[in-house]
C-alpha cells in the first residue's frame, strides 16, 4: 500500500464570476467570464489532487452563483478572507474547512493584502491582492492568479526559493 502525504498549495484572487476581471487583468485566460472561470478550475485541477490542501488567499468570487465551482476543484480548501469575500461565513463554510483573516504557516505569514514591513517580524509574507503588481522585496511572495499563471503554487517551491512570486533579486 502506498501512503501519499497531502501537499500544500497557495493561490489568490480567483475572482470567479467577476465580469470585469478580463479587462482589469488582461493576462487571464478566456474571453468571457465563464471561460475564465472554467480555466481557473482546469488549472487548479491540473496540479491539485483530492488529498492536497489549498489555501486561497482571498477574493474567491464576486457572484454567489459561482461558489459551486469550488466543488469542482480538488483538495481541501482553506480561505484567508480578502477584501471582496463579503458573503456570510456560513456560505463559505460549505466549500472551505477553515476560514481566517490572517494566519501563520510554517514560519510564513498568510494574508490577502501584503502586510506592513514592520509587522513581518523576521518572516516572509505569502499574499495576494496585488494582481499584476509585484513588491520588489524578497519578503513578499505573491500567489495572485496573475503571478502564478493561474496554477496553485506548491509550498515546497516557496520554501525552497524556486517560486518567488515575481520578485527578482537583480532589480
Amino acid at each position: 500500500m502506498v501512503c501519499t502525504m497531502s501537499r500544500v498549495f497557495f493561490i489568490s484572487d480567483l475572482h470567479l464570476g467577476h465580469k470585469g476581471i478580463l479587462n482589469f487583468s488582461p493576462n487571464r485566460q478566456g474571453t468571457t467570464v465563464e471561460e475564465h472561470d472554467q480555466a481557473i478550475v482546469s488549472l487548479w485541477n491540473s496540479v491539485v489532487t483530492k488529498r492536497d490542501i489549498v489555501y486561497v488567499l482571498g477574493d474567491v468570487c464576486f457572484d454567489m452563483k459561482c461558489l459551486p465551482l469550488l466543488s469542482e476543484m480538488r483538495g481541501t480548501k482553506r480561505l484567508i478572507r480578502g477584501n471582496h469575500d463579503k458573503f456570510d461565513t456560513n456560505v463559505y463554510l460549505k466549500y472551505f474547512d477553515l476560514i481566517q483573516g490572517f494566519m501563520s504557516y510554517k514560519g510564513f505569514w498568510l494574508s490577502h493584502c501584503p502586510i506592513h514591513p514592520t509587522e513581518l517580524r523576521g518572516r516572509k509574507n505569502i499574499h495576494g491582492h496585488v494582481h499584476n503588481n509585484i513588491i520588489q522585496d524578497e519578503n513578499y511572495i505573491s500567489v495572485c492568479v496573475e503571478s502564478c499563471q493561474g496554477v496553485p503554487v506548491l509550498f515546497e517551491s516557496i520554501w525552497d526559493g524556486v517560486y518567488t512570486g515575481g520578485y527578482h533579486a537583480s532589480l
